[in-house]
């Protein structure tokens, strides 16, 4: 990672409710190199939200794997992370730090302290000089209780990335030779299934979908990945049985590589038909922003046993061409190796995310911050006005009698100037980034202050009732669907909302229109119409542009 060393061996580690995947690599400068890839159900009596409950089993978990490997990485579930989207201004990564502290605040259900910000670089925006920055906020809590789960493993802890985010990274490598314009990753899990979209490789949507798979609709047991010692081939990965993995009650343990017995038919075909319905509504969901969009490939993950129907179904019914996660090509293992880790996509994601050199991934452990040399400018720029007294101070000693004194004086105040001199191309640049930010800053509405001015200028429920709003932030327009007892309230209401001025602002903060008018008799409201409002800049004074009319 940049900025800090990286350590030989490697642990990522990821579990959801039902199961703990744990992949072991080697780093170096060439890259990766997976030892070992295992996992391991966890036990009902385990918490795996208490930190002593569940370090305590990956502990075990290591111990029965002869693992003594001490650092590790780990992911956050998408349902524990609030994930934006924000197109801002370009900008250096140090600047980028605080524009988006200051953004992601209107965007938050909580106070922005209350949590850690980190984001990624994304592709340049659809306007002119924006970037789409990928934003992600976790609660100071959660971030806590993965440190202290680690600590109670005896782990150190390296990075908290984002599993949507890691999973981005492994199958961005998984198609990197064929990488389609829209592809849809679908991480089957026991409760919460997550899927994420990525376009042109990026990560362009994502969500949790609530979809509990029960026992009876799943395959066969976790199985582990790791080195041959009988083959010959000391680096090559064999599959093979977790040492605790769930066997069938009465029964003796099933190989994943031979045909299990298949589960009742109904729970399997509910449980396909309910994920291929929440892929459906994401994919409507994403269309919200990008419209007409075709999803061009599907990938889906998961070792719970119903991919491959979900595969067929989703084939069948969307006509999208579908195949099961197989990290082989990634890594230059044997196909039936690959099919072995098909659930470690977040995982393996996380390894190859943790050595790429420039790599700006998601870290709440360390996340990005506006750096000190920015910070620094904040504090010079308004030294740069002393110039002119140090210029002033140096001719003053300039006429006067040098003595040693003077002379050290005047050596200091020179090398001062250079110095200011030098900062001041890098200030001006700093300064122009600001006026970017306050410009761009303009144009975006926080739309809870307009509506609470807004609602300010409407009358009672007696009068008047909405029952529908509309908000379009690149319109900058309000559209409120209303009813009301008389024919002539709506142009009252909009005289008011054009005589309305904020505090300190002469110029209007609106515009309204109003729709066409129905009347429906015998109604309490019998008069609907909709009434339209433009939020307007209000910024400067009616004095300042007559003044400019008359010159």
């Amino acid at each position: 990672m940049p900025g800090r060393s990286l350590p030989k061996k490697i642990l990522a580690i990821d579990w959801d409710a039902r199961t703990l995947r744990v992949v072991h690599a080697f780093l170096s400068k060439r890259g990766v190199k997976i030892d070992r890839i295992f996992s391991t159900p966890i036990p009902a009596e385990v918490d795996s939200a208490s930190p002593e409950q569940m370090g305590r089993h990956i502990r075990t978990a290591l111990e029965q794997e002869g693992i003594a490997t001490k650092h590790a990485i780990v992911d956050i579930p998408r349902d524990q992370a609030i994930l934006k989207t924000l197109t801002l201004p370009p900008a250096d990564p140090e600047e980028m730090a605080g524009i988006v502290q200051i953004q992601i605040a209107k965007e938050l259900p909580f106070p922005v302290d209350g949590a850690v910000i980190d984001f990624t670089m994304g592709a340049p925006g659809e306007k002119e000089n924006t970037n789409d920055v990928l934003v992600a906020a976790v609660r100071y809590e959660l971030r806590d209780q993965y440190a202290a789960t680690f600590a109670t493993a005896g782990l150190k802890l390296d990075r908290i990335g984002l599993r949507p985010y890691a999973n981005k990274v492994a199958i961005c490598r998984l198609l990197q030779f064929s990488l389609p314009e829209r592809v849809l990753f679908i991480d089957v899990r026991p409760t919460l299934t997550e899927i994420d979209l990525l376009r042109h490789g990026a990560l362009a949507f994502s969500r949790a979908a609530s979809v509990v798979i029960p026992l009876e609709a799943t395959l066969p047991s976790p199985a582990t990945l790791g080195r041959d010692e009988t083959g010959g081939k000391g680096s090559r990965l064999a599959l093979r049985l977790a040492p605790d993995a769930l066997a069938p009650a009465g029964g003796d343990m099933a190989d994943p590589r031979t045909e299990s017995s298949p589960a009742p038919l109904g729970a399997r075909q509910q449980a396909v038909q309910a994920l291929v319905m929440e892929v459906t509504r994401s994919i409507e969901a994403y269309r919200a922003t990008d419209p007409g969009a075709n999803i061009d490939h599907v990938v889906i993950g998961g070792d719970i046993g119903i991919e491959e129907e979900l595969g067929e179904a989703i084939q069948s019914r969307l006509g999208i061409s579908t195949e099961i996660y197989n990290p082989a090509s990634s890594f230059g293992w044997e196909p039936d190796e690959g099919a072995a880790a098909s659930a470690f996509a977040s995982t393996l994601g996380l390894v190859l995310g943790h050595v790429e050199a420039g790599g700006l991934h998601f870290d709440f452990l360390h996340p990005k911050r506006a750096s000190s040399a920015a910070q620094r400018r904040w504090r010079k720029a308004p030294a740069l006005v002393s110039i002119g007294v140090l210029f002033m101070a140096a001719a003053a000693l300039g006429v006067t009698q040098y003595r040693k004194e003077d002379r050290q004086t005047l050596a200091r105040i020179e090398a001062k100037i250079q110095e200011l001199k030098g900062n001041e191309t890098e200030n001006k640049k700093f300064e122009a980034l600001m006026r970017n930010l306050r410009a761009f800053d303009a144009g975006q509405h926080l739309w809870v202050d307009v509506l609470y001015e807004v609602f300010a200028q409407l009358p009672s429920n007696e009068q008047m009732v909405v029952h529908h709003i509309d908000m379009n932030q690149e319109l900058g327009r309000v559209v409120l669907k209303t009813k009301t007892k008389d024919r002539d309230t709506p142009t009252e209401i909009i005289r008011k909302l054009h005589e309305f001025r904020r505090e300190g602002r002469e110029l209007p903060r609106f515009k309204a229109t109003m729709g066409p008018q129905a009347e429906k008799k015998g109604e309490e409201y019998p008069f609907a119409q909709d009434l339209r409002v433009w939020v307007l800049n209000d910024e400067g004074s009616t004095k300042k542009l007559k003044k400019k009319d008359e010159s």
